[in-house]
């Protein structure tokens, strides 16, 4: 289990907005807004920035870490001792517990990506939209988290045969 405030939203915004280490330390307190339930992403590659809705999950662990925090808006959200929180430290805390939990070695905190991209394609997202959530300029960037699942197979085939456009062969 993930100890403290900090680090369960610290992973969870890596997960659920697809962020790489580097974006993650790019947060500043100022890009998270509680009240309007938002949170500014700057994407590494391409330069791309966006204002996104919070998932009401991030958002209760975002007011669990933050309280009444009233700290600078141009201060990093994640800080470490000086400064934000390093790539490097971002990587040691995923291994940490990646190893107390008992996961094999080659999980990273970049496959918190992969799985976001994953599950979103699972849950019936577009390629467009997956391309979007996780900033790729190119679909052909976004194209490799495409492999088709059972989950999604299943899901792909119980549409297709509700869909009025199949044609179902006379009794």
């Amino acid at each position: 289990m993930i100890e403290g405030s900090r680090d369960r939203a610290l992973f969870a915004l890596i997960y659920f907005y697809g962020l790489r280490v580097g974006e993650v330390a790019l947060l500043t307190r100022g890009d998270v807004d509680l009240i309007r339930s938002r949170i500014v992403v700057r994407r590494l590659k391409g330069g791309l920035w966006n204002e996104r809705p919070l998932f009401a999950s991030a958002l209760e662990l975002l007011r669990e870490y933050l309280g009444s925090d009233a700290s600078s808006p141009d201060g990093p959200l994640f800080p470490g001792r000086s400064g934000p929180l390093r790539k490097r430290q971002v990587q040691d805390l995923f291994v940490r517990y990646r190893d107390r939990a008992g996961l094999p070695a080659r999980y990273t905190c970049h496959c918190l990506r992969h799985s976001i991209a994953t599950h979103l394609l699972d849950a019936g997202m577009s390629l467009e939209f997956v391309q979007d959530h996780l900033g790729h300029r190119s679909i052909r960037s976004t194209s490799i988290y495409a492999r088709i699942t059972d989950r999604h197979r299943a899901a792909v085939f119980l549409q297709l045969e509700q869909s009025p456009w199949i044609v179902r062969p006379a009794a």
